[in-house]
């Protein structure tokens, strides 16, 4: 069973300078975070203000509140179909690789664009144009030594276990990796806890141990199917079973990372997380 390392995603907390947010969230309580620089520090608007300068604040930043970089945010459009808007997506993990390395992050981490992003486009194509981007950016982490996690979530182009077990097939990288967000495969449809159950068998059984961080959330559907954002405890998300199929794993550990988080309530959160962590 993986040892579960509690922790939040950074820019849930503001923009700050390194020190300040990472202090920010060990402060609440937490022991990892997912870091984007261009949501979450101050005075970087895009992936060329990371300068040395900041990876090297970074870096001490880490070393005195003890906060690891569990996931190096990239938020970036990989399944982009307009190929030069792809390209210079796809650009952007590039140009952060040797930053995710300096800052033994557990891996990179990207979502794979929202359908709606490209009302033209079909799923079909987004995936073949996320293909593509994964072409490019693996063998560059594969030298470098560093893990890239992409995440399913159920509006965009990489939207089911079948999806994501396609592309880890057919990618085939040694270090390509999932952001497991339980609330990311859910829709009104299978939101029943059954329905959930069959889900996390197919994640559990087909790259459960591709897993490289766990992103955990509140989540609800409107009648008319729509989702939105809850309280952990108002949650419909099965954490038990969700987490009943992580602690299966092989992983010596997993980051669990707290998204939207609302520091004056962090102590309830970790205390409502960690309850899933043993059986």
């Amino acid at each position: 069973m993986p040892a579960f390392i509690t922790g939040a995603r950074g820019h849930d907390f503001g923009r700050h300078t390194p020190c300040d947010l990472l202090s920010a969230i060990g402060q609440a309580g937490f022991a990892c975070t997912q870091l984007a620089y261009t949501k979450a520090v101050e005075g970087v608007k895009s992936y060329s203000d990371v300068t040395p300068e900041l990876v090297a604040a970074t870096q001490e930043a880490v070393a005195q509140t003890g906060v690891r970089i569990a996931v190096y945010g990239t938020y970036v459009e990989l399944g982009l179909v307009d190929e030069e808007k792809r390209k210079a997506e796809t650009a952007k993990v590039l140009s952060q690789i040797g930053n995710a390395k300096l800052l033994a992050a557990g891996c990179m981490g990207s979502e794979t664009t929202p359908m709606e992003k490209q009302p033209g486009a079909n799923r079909k194509d987004a995936l073949e144009a996320l293909l593509r981007s994964l072409g490019e950016i693996m063998p560059a982490c594969e030298e470098a030594g560093v893990l890239f996690g992409i995440e399913c979530v159920y509006h965009h182009a990489m939207n089911t276990p079948e999806a994501t077990k396609m592309v880890l097939d057919t990618i085939a990288s040694p270090n390509l990796r999932v952001i497991c967000d339980l609330a990311n495969y859910i829709g009104a449809e299978n939101a029943p806890v059954d329905a959930q159950r069959r889900i996390w068998d197919k994640v559990g059984s087909w790259y459960g141990d591709k897993i490289s961080a766990v992103h955990f959330k509140g989540q609800a559907f409107r009648p008319d199917g729509s989702h939105y954002s809850t309280s952990l405890e108002d949650s419909v998300i099965d954490y038990a079973g969700g987490f009943a199929m992580l602690r299966q794993l092989p992983q010596a550990s997993l980051p669990v990372l707290r998204e939207e988080a609302v520091p004056a309530r962090a102590a309830s959160d970790i205390a409502f997380m960690e309850q899933f962590y043993q059986a």
